[in-house]
């Protein structure tokens, strides 16, 4: 997608990574056999071991979020290109914006996240060439991040992706941050999160998970096709 300037697109920054949930809250009341034979939380200590949630920020005021999901090897890189950029040189990032830069002359000038194709945020990263042309890379968003980070560059969203994230109805019991969360986790989770805020009688949250569960499925998504969808790109 093409950008020109930086009209409509508010520049974001990486508030902090962490794993999507916490092992040791999630067996701190079970035995070892307990954990052994409880399916569910045998499905969640695996899930956890591959993904991460990954909150970015607004760098200005009001400070609003975006959440993502990033896998281990993403959070690893980033959080190296992050904090010790200098450590990351033999990654394939680096080397791609050093033969670049060394053989065409090409510098990253931003990264954009500016959309979401079920369920995935679609990024693109833009290099401009010795001759001030611009040329888009259409890249994951770990990876975009990466680049830019790597490169010095911006990294921007959309505006209106941060906008109007919490429907009318759900506003005053369910915050920005849980309705980010809820797009980002497994089918098998929704179910669970829906029948525990109907216990508690959050009525609201659970009828927002309700509604992120149906859109998923007229979709077509579920756990099963994600994951077959995953190993088809591997």
């Amino acid at each position: 997608m093409e950008f020109k300037g930086n009209e409509g697109l508010t520049e974001l920054k990486v508030s902090y990574i962490t794993e999507m949930i916490n092992p040791v809250e999630l067996v701190k009341d079970l035995t070892f056999d307990e954990v052994l034979t409880d399916a569910d939380k045998m499905d969640m200590l695996m899930a956890n071991g591959y993904n991460y949630k990954m909150m970015l920020e607004e760098k200005e005021e009001p400070h609003r979020k975006f959440m993502a999901i990033i896998n281990a090897d993403e959070a690893d890189l980033l959080d190296v290109s992050l904090d010790a950029p200098e450590a990351v040189d033999l990654s394939v990032h680096y080397q791609m914006l050093k033969m670049l830069k060394e053989h065409y002359g090409a510098t990253v000038e931003k990264a954009v996240l500016w959309g979401k194709e079920d369920q995935v945020p679609q990024t693109s990263v833009y290099m401009r060439k010795a001759d001030g042309t611009v040329v888009e890379l259409t890249v994951k968003l770990a990876d975009a991040l990466v680049l830019a980070t790597l490169g010095e560059a911006p990294f921007y969203i959309r505006t209106e992706m941060l906008e109007n994230r919490v429907p009318d109805f759900a506003k005053k019991s369910v915050s920005h941050l849980q309705a980010a969360l809820l797009r980002g986790l497994p089918m098998f989770y929704l179910e669970k999160e829906m029948e525990k805020a109907i216990r508690e009688e959050n009525y609201e949250y659970a009828e927002l998970i309700k509604r992120e569960m149906q859109a998923r499925r007229e979709r077509g998504e579920t756990d099963d096709s994600l994951e077959e969808e995953a190993n088809e790109k591997e």
